[in-house]
């Protein structure tokens, strides 16, 4: 678009200039008039599409070269006055201004006005005639290995913040100026964006121009990749530009991503070992809300990068982890906690960026490490399941006994004994001797191990003893089992 701008007031015109070009999205060249004298000429050696004209300059005789030109312009008039009398209300209206501006301008109506006009020029209208035998989504989709992109044509994917306002999103880029030099698509959750020009750089101006509005005037971001590699099929650079788009799950929204730039992924079990699990465990259990923090944030080392479905069943592991740790203290027995578990879930499954999952998940943690302690104090706990939790962990060690899980649990001896036996239907040292003997006759069938070490390895420090206890619950010596 070219706009003339006509005042004696330099400084105005230049600020005017700057937030034009700075903030007003799209090609405006502008031109600056001082001198009523110089304006004619002006306007006939720069033909300007818009002229902003201080009405003020303008005097009541209508036999001055000025007026006489401007009843011949076909463009925009848009006028500027001082003082809002009612004669210079009539000089515009004589003029047929298209809208009359009280100073100091709002440069904001300025803005959307110019956007309305430059919707209607001739150039706009005919950047949308098709020239092409192959429709874009032809190609796009069933890939033609013989048609890839016009040199003079720029590919370039926008994706929103929120996937809700993507009609809203499309109407608007159909408004900005920009639009005139360049074609937009609509996909399921993407827009595709062709850029008429070879040159990068009006294309990087562009984008950044667009993510500039639209954050100003809608309060959300936009990402945007830009395809620049060599020519090939628009499936090829659909393909490359969406997978550098993904880049989002771990950079967030806001960014400019191009295709020549993507990260390599590293492989990821996406299920937790059984050393994770107890890890995991283990610090939900001490209320250590910062191990749980590390645990998860091992995930997001800088320049380490994993697959993004892989992270996320990984993270179902991890929250079938979070799961056990409610079902010990009957916290799933609370409608919100339950509900949010549930929201949890599905933030996991489709949330489009990581560090919102991660933090997620470590606030729904810390209320349940909160609501577990409370639940020790008032005594709504599961004491039993508690106890058989670390009776699995920590079979091994020797010193392990009913005192030494009471204590842990913060409940006396005798009150942890009474609700073992009643709700396993045995005492707590015999349930434990049983966990003991179990793993034994695996070590015994699977191992070459001695038999003095296969005891020490499941907590009896005395042989001896351990051949006792374990012919009582297996009927036969370790020795005589093994040969079986």
């Amino acid at each position: 678009m070219r706009l003339l701008l006509i005042d004696r007031d330099s400084t105005e015109l230049s600020g005017i200039r700057w937030f034009l070009h700075t903030y007003f999205p799209g090609d405006v060249t502008i031109e600056i008039c001082t001198t009523i004298d110089e304006a004619p000429q002006c306007i006939q050696q720069f033909e300007p599409e818009v002229i902003l004209l201080n009405i003020d300059l303008f005097s009541n005789n209508r036999l001055t070269t000025l007026y006489r030109v401007l009843q011949k312009y076909s463009g925009t008039i848009l006028a500027t006055t001082t003082e809002p009398l009612f004669k210079n209300a009539l000089k515009a209206i004589d003029l047929q201004v298209a809208h009359l501006f009280v100073k100091p301008i709002d440069l904001e109506v300025l803005k959307q006005k110019l956007t309305a006009i430059s919707l209607h020029t001739p150039k706009a209208q005919e950047v949308y005639q098709e020239a092409t035998d192959e429709s874009f989504y032809y190609q796009l989709f069933l890939g033609s290995k013989t048609s890839s992109i016009e040199t003079n044509i720029h590919f370039t994917m926008i994706e929103p913040e929120h996937s809700e306002i993507f009609n809203k999103l499309y109407n608007w880029l159909q408004q900005t100026p920009i639009y005139y030099h360049m074609k937009i698509y609509p996909l399921s959750d993407r827009i595709v964006c062709l850029f008429q020009t070879e040159d990068l750089k009006i294309v990087e101006k562009d984008v950044r121009t667009l993510m500039k509005e639209w954050r100003l005037t809608n309060n959300s971001s936009l990402n945007i990749g830009i395809y620049d590699r060599e020519p090939t099929t628009m499936k090829n650079m659909y393909t490359l530009t969406k997978r550098a788009l993904h880049q989002s799950f771990y950079e967030g929204y806001g960014h400019i991503f191009y295709a020549s730039k993507q990260f390599e992924t590293q492989p990821l079990d996406p299920l937790l070992t059984p050393e994770e699990q107890q890890l995991l465990i283990r610090s939900l259990e001490d209320g250590n809300l910062e191990a749980v923090k590390a645990f998860l944030y091992r995930l997001s080392n800088e320049g380490i990068y994993y697959e993004q479905d892989d992270l996320r069943i990984h993270l179902t592991s991890v929250l079938a982890q979070i799961r056990r740790f409610m079902l010990k203290y009957k916290l799933n027995e609370k409608a919100a906690i339950e509900q949010n578990y549930r929201q949890l879930f599905h933030l996991i499954i489709e949330h489009p960026i990581f560090y919102t999952i991660l933090n997620g998940i470590i606030s729904f943690t810390q209320k349940l490490i909160e609501l577990a302690r409370e639940a020790r104090t008032e005594k709504r706990a599961d004491y039993v399941e508690l106890a058989i939790e670390i009776i699995d962990q920590q079979f091994q060690d020797s010193e392990l006994s009913l005192p030494f899980v009471a204590h842990k649990l913060g409940i006396s001896p005798n009150y942890l004994s009474t609700i073992f036996s009643k709700k396993q239907g045995l005492p707590f040292k015999r349930y434990l001797q049983q966990v003991r003997i179990q793993n034994a006759t695996k070590m015994l069938v699977e191992t070459d191990f001695v038999i003095s070490e296969i005891a020490y390895l499941n907590g009896f420090d005395d042989p001896n003893y351990f051949i006792k206890i374990f012919k009582q619950h297996i009927g036969i010596t370790p020795n005589r089992y093994r040969k079986a």
